[in-house]
């Protein structure tokens, strides 16, 4: 058959040639575009559920693209938002780990905020592989706290950056597609993390909506300005004083703002402050002790001042055991009455 056909296509028309052609490579076309993607989704608190959610969203709007997608999640007493999120959607959800996963069972895995690494044997199951959305302008602040270190740091520019998953290692795989974002110097950690969330949960989508081409044009990381992000634990809360600037305590507060209060030791009393400040940035030449703890008449709010002569101010404060209260009322009652030679109001000075 073939070589009649051969022998037959001298005979045939340039003009009925050029229609064949046109129409296989019309139904070419058309079937790269109704491809369809089986999408695995990994993700276990805040950050991830926005992802989740535009995902879903994209899913009911352009369902020719996503033919599946199910969550993974991990064991937890209780439900996380993310399954209540996927119960409410009739979304299915899997439990990792995922020791039954079947080859190509999906197309792609979609990794936001997950914790766990991706063993080579599960990644190999996934034919487009699996990326990651990293609130961070890879290669810094590479780890498991990167918005926390930003904010730490006194960055002003940070970023996501949406990558591809490397087997046995966080945080070093191909960059898919990354974006800047200024960083205000009052932002503080809740709100920031909502705004790159809402980035990454964008990009996300993006990438999914130019499948296969998003994945082929990812470029390696730079080997130059690598930081590592590392998980932080409650002993950061604690401010030293006699080491850290008046931005610097700043800085540390609106770094772990909604996970820890800044801690310190006031006359052998252990003590929480909130809602920082900083008001001018004028030094005091004054010979009083770094620590020194006042109360500002002009800010209604407690200062106490820092390494470099500056203050950082707190409207309200709270003694372990007892109630928050405010400035004003923790002046009234633990500083106001106490006699001017006994009125050494410093907090502790630790190193």
């Amino acid at each position: 058959m073939s070589l009649y056909f051969s022998e037959m296509i001298p005979n045939l028309s340039s003009h009925f040639l050029k229609t064949i052609f046109q129409r296989n490579h019309l139904f070419v076309r058309q079937y790269a575009a109704t491809k369809t993607y089986k999408l695995l989704f990994f993700g276990s608190d805040g950050i991830a559920l926005s992802s989740l959610r535009k995902i879903n969203e994209f899913r009911k709007k352009e369902n020719h693209l996503i033919d599946r997608l199910d969550v993974v999640t991990t064991n937890t007493k209780h439900k996380t938002e993310i399954i209540k999120y996927a119960e409410g959607e009739n979304i299915n959800t899997v439990t990792w780990p995922l020791d039954n996963l079947k080859p190509a069972e999906y197309d792609l895995g979609l990794i936001v905020a997950f914790g766990h690494l991706i063993k080579e044997d599960l990644l190999n199951k996934f034919p487009l592989g699996m990326v990651n959305v990293h609130p961070s302008l890879l290669p810094r602040w590479r780890g498991a706290a990167p918005i926390i270190h930003t904010l730490l740091h006194g960055d002003q520019v940070t970023g996501v950056t949406l990558m591809k998953i490397k087997a046995d290692i966080f945080d070093v795989g191909e960059i898919i597609s990354q974006i800047r974002v200024p960083v205000s110097k009052d932002i503080r950690l809740p709100e920031l993390t909502e705004q790159l969330s809402e980035y990454g949960a964008e990009m996300l989508v993006e990438c999914i909506r130019s499948l296969p081409t998003s994945l082929e044009n990812a470029q390696p990381q730079s080997s130059e300005g690598v930081t590592y992000a590392k998980k932080i634990h409650k002993s950061i809360s604690e401010v030293r004083w006699s080491s850290m600037s008046a931005v610097e305590v700043y800085n540390l507060y609106r770094a772990i703002y909604g996970v820890y209060p800044l801690t310190t030791t006031f006359k052998d009393k252990r003590m929480k402050l909130f809602e920082a400040f900083l008001n001018d940035n004028s030094i005091d030449h004054s010979d009083k002790p770094i620590g020194t703890l006042e109360y500002c008449d002009k800010t209604n709010a407690i200062r106490i001042l820092c390494k470099d002569r500056r203050y950082v101010y707190f409207r309200s404060l709270r003694i372990i055991g007892k109630r928050q209260i405010s400035a004003l009322d923790f002046y009234n009652g633990y500083i106001k009455n106490v006699p001017t030679d006994k009125k050494k109001c410093t907090v502790f000075r630790n190193q």
